[in-house]
C-alpha cells in the first residue's frame, strides 16, 4: 500500500500527456475562435437603426446556434454605425495629432524664450565685467528706486547708464538691459 502512495503523482503534479510549455518561451495564448469548430455563416440580415440614427445591417445566425442575438443586437443599436465610428476615431486621431504639435511648438518656444532670458524676461546674457558697480537709492516720497551702473572698459573711459523704476529689481534689470543694448 505504501508503494501505491509513492506512484500517485500529487495534486499539483502534471498529468500524463498535458501540454509543456516550450523550452524557447511561454506558449502563446489560442486563438479567439476555436480552430475545430467551423465558422457560422450568417443564415440572413436585418436592418436596425444604430445610436447615430444611420441604418445599419445586422447578421442572423440560425435560430439553434444564436443564443445571445438579442444581447448583440442590443449592443449594436446602443453604438454608432461603423462609418460613424471611423470618423469619430479619425477625428480624434486628428485631433491628438494637432495637440502633440501644439505642445511641441509650445515646448521649442519656451525653450528659446529660455535660452534669451529668465522667466522674469531679463536677459541672461553672461556676468557684468569685472568692477561693474550699482549705486541706488529710494526716494520715499515718489516710491521709485534711481540708480546708476558704471561699467569699467578696459583701455577708455567707463560707461555710466542711469535709470528710475518702482522696484529695485526692475531697476537693475533696466540697468543691465541697457548695457546689453550698447554692446549690441
Amino acid at each position: 500500500m505504501s508503494d501505491d502512495r509513492q506512484k500517485r503523482p500529487g495534486p499539483h503534479a502534471p498529468k500524463r500527456g498535458a501540454a509543456k510549455p516550450p523550452a524557447d518561451g511561454p506558449a502563446k495564448p489560442p486563438p479567439r475562435r476555436r480552430p475545430d469548430k467551423p465558422f457560422v455563416p450568417f443564415s440572413g440580415f436585418e436592418d436596425i437603426v444604430a445610436r447615430c440614427g444611420h441604418v445599419e445591417k445586422f447578421g442572423l445566425l440560425p435560430d439553434n446556434m444564436d443564443r445571445f442575438r438579442e444581447d448583440r443586437r442590443k449592443k449594436a443599436m446602443s453604438r454608432d454605425c461603423k462609418d460613424c465610428r471611423e470618423k469619430r476615431q479619425r477625428l480624434e486621431q486628428e485631433a491628438a495629432e494637432l495637440r502633440r504639435a501644439e505642445k511641441e511648438k509650445r515646448k521649442m518656444q519656451e525653450e528659446e524664450r529660455l535660452a534669451g532670458g529668465d522667466k522674469e524676461g531679463r536677459p541672461r546674457s553672461g556676468r557684468l565685467p569685472d568692477g561693474s558697480a550699482f549705486e541706488v537709492r529710494y526716494d520715499a516720497t515718489a516710491g521709485r528706486w534711481s540708480g546708476t551702473l558704471t561699467v569699467p572698459v578696459p583701455g577708455g573711459e567707463p560707461v555710466t547708464l542711469s535709470g528710475s523704476a518702482s522696484g529695485l529689481f526692475p531697476l537693475l534689470a533696466g540697468l543691465d538691459k541697457q548695457y546689453r543694448a550698447t554692446l549690441a
